[in-house]
Formats: structure tokens, C-alpha cells, sequence
């Protein structure tokens, strides 16, 4: 009998440490009505229109060689699987309905992204695969747009920033930072994505472009960057890792998002960003926190 009363006196207890942890946390509901009144000073009413923002982060269709990982892969646009995904996920993209879809090209060039926009509505140009062409230039066809607009930016280069890779590893060895010229670290995300890789390649486009999209997914890849062309060299003083090819990364995002400021030039826009996946944790994060649009979660149109 006691060893039933003991049992009994313990289930009671916990389950009223269950009931006491299941309770709404006033405390967080307190916290979260003051952060949303700070947002509201300064972003306005949450009802209050402004543009909207949805990016849409993906692979380079044609696998042109131009990022650091190179993959084993290519998706066949033109065959009739690829047909059949690239379909679908138009449609879900569709129901965003942009009113401007943005590629990763300079407006700079926006004459010469005007010029393949109109050969490729009238049939030139559908034999390319490309993510500007496949998935931003369809859509804005079907969706009846008379434009698509370059976002992209040059970054300029700390003048701090070592001129050749000599300059480089002589003040890496200086600073006593030579190992980070060849970081180990480097061998581990190339393993990390090669095998993104092959797990992409058992997924539809829509499941792809989902799985790159996925914040767990943006923050393990967005970490490269904090080893990758040895960032890691710097010791306090110098930093000729962090000066180089990170903070020129970072600055391009700065003014690429900077650009998508400008072209949310109405509150009643709606932005599609069709861009390299590299890009989007940077741009995502000041489209968050940006007051003047609205970010929007691509998950709630490429979930089952």
C-alpha cells in the first residue's frame, strides 16, 4: 500500500510540474507586447501597408562554375520531370502574386535585362537554363509583367585588405595566423556540401528549394563564411582575414539589399528576390529587421 501511495504522490507531482511548465509564460507575453510596441514606434500599425518581401534563395541552374563549391549535379529543366517540378513550383511562387520579381544581376545592365526579357517572351530565349530565365523570367511572363529588375552590386574592398595572396600569408605568418590560410575547417563544410548535394538530388525542385531555404540549413552553410579564404586570421590588431573576402561579401548583400529598398518604392508592393542561396541569410536578415516592408516566410508557399 505505501509503495502505491508513493507512486501516487510522485504521478501528482509530476504532472503538476507538467501543468505548471504547459502554462502560458506571462513573463514572455509581457516581453513580447513591449518589443511589439518598440517595432511600432518605429515600423507603424502592423496593418499598415508597406511592400513585401519574399526571397527565394537557390542553386545556379546552369551550374556556370562561379561559387566556391562547385556541385557534381545539374538539374535538366528540359526534361520532362524537370518540367513537371520547375510547374510546380511556379505555381507555388505564383500565389505570392509579385508585383516585381528582382534577379541577381547589376541595374547597371537593366537595358540588357530589359532586351533578354523581351526576346524571351517572344520564344528566343527558352532553350536557356538559367534561375534568371527558368524561374524569374517565367513566372513573369505568366504573370504578365512588362519588367524584371537587376538587384545585384559590386562590393568595394577594404583598402586594409592584403592586395595579392603573398601580401596575405606574409602577414598571416607575421600575426602567427598561418594556420589559417589552410583552416581545416575549409575540408569540413566542402564535405558538408557535397553531401547537401546528393541529398538534394532524392528531392523534387520544390523540396530543394525548401530544404536550401530552411533557417537550419542558411545558418550551417552561412558559417563558411566565418572560415572560408581564412578569416580566422587575425590577432587582435590585424585582422587581414575578416578585412578581405568576408567583409567585401558582406558589404555586396549590404548593397544588394540596399537596391531592394529602392525598387520597394510603394507600399502596396510586393517583391519577389530570386538569388544565389549564399546570399539570403544577409538579405533575409535586413529584410527582417528592416521597418519599412514586410518579410515574408517563403516556407508558407513551398510546404506541402
Amino acid at each position: 500500500m505505501m509503495k502505491i501511495l508513493k507512486a501516487a504522490a510522485l504521478g501528482l507531482i509530476a504532472l503538476g510540474g507538467c501543468a505548471q511548465s504547459s502554462q502560458p509564460d506571462a513573463e514572455l507575453r509581457q516581453l513580447r507586447a513591449h518589443a511589439d510596441e518598440l517595432r511600432e514606434i518605429v515600423a507603424g500599425p502592423v496593418a499598415q501597408p508597406r511592400p513585401e518581401v519574399l526571397i527565394v534563395g537557390t542553386f545556379h541552374f546552369a551550374n556556370p562554375g562561379l561559387d566556391a563549391h562547385q556541385s557534381k549535379y545539374t538539374f535538366n529543366v528540359f526534361s520532362e520531370r524537370g518540367q513537371k517540378e520547375l510547374n510546380e513550383l511556379l505555381n507555388r511562387l505564383a500565389e505570392f502574386k509579385p508585383t516585381k520579381i528582382l534577379v541577381e544581376r547589376s541595374p547597371e545592365f537593366q537595358n540588357d535585362i530589359d532586351t533578354w526579357f523581351t526576346s524571351y517572351k517572344e520564344g528566343k530565349q527558352e532553350n536557356i537554363s538559367n534561375e534568371i530565365v527558368t524561374v524569374a523570367f517565367a513566372l513573369a511572363r505568366r504573370l504578365g509583367h512588362e519588367k524584371v529588375y537587376g538587384f545585384d552590386a559590386r562590393p568595394e574592398w577594404l583598402s586594409t585588405m592584403p592586395e595579392t595572396s603573398e601580401q596575405f600569408t606574409a602577414i598571416a605568418k607575421r600575426i602567427g595566423r598561418e594556420f589559417a590560410i589552410d583552416d581545416p575547417m575549409d575540408k569540413k563544410y566542402s564535405a558538408m556540401h557535397k553531401r547537401s548535394d546528393d541529398i538534394e538530388q532524392t528531392m523534387t525542385l520544390r523540396q530543394q528549394i525548401r530544404f536550401m531555404n530552411m533557417p537550419e540549413v542558411l545558418r550551417t552553410s552561412h558559417g563558411a563564411y566565418f572560415y572560408f579564404s581564412a578569416f580566422r586570421a587575425a590577432d587582435g590588431k590585424e585582422f587581414p582575414g575578416p578585412d578581405g573576402f568576408a567583409s567585401a561579401w558582406h558589404n555586396r548583400n549590404l548593397r544588394m539589399y540596399s537596391n531592394i529598398q529602392r525598387l520597394a518604392s510603394d507600399p502596396n508592393d510586393r517583391l519577389l528576390v530570386v538569388v544565389g542561396a549564399g546570399h539570403v541569410p544577409i538579405l533575409q536578415m535586413c529584410a527582417q529587421s528592416d521597418p519599412g516592408v514586410r518579410w515574408v516566410e517563403l516556407d508558407r508557399y513551398l510546404k506541402p
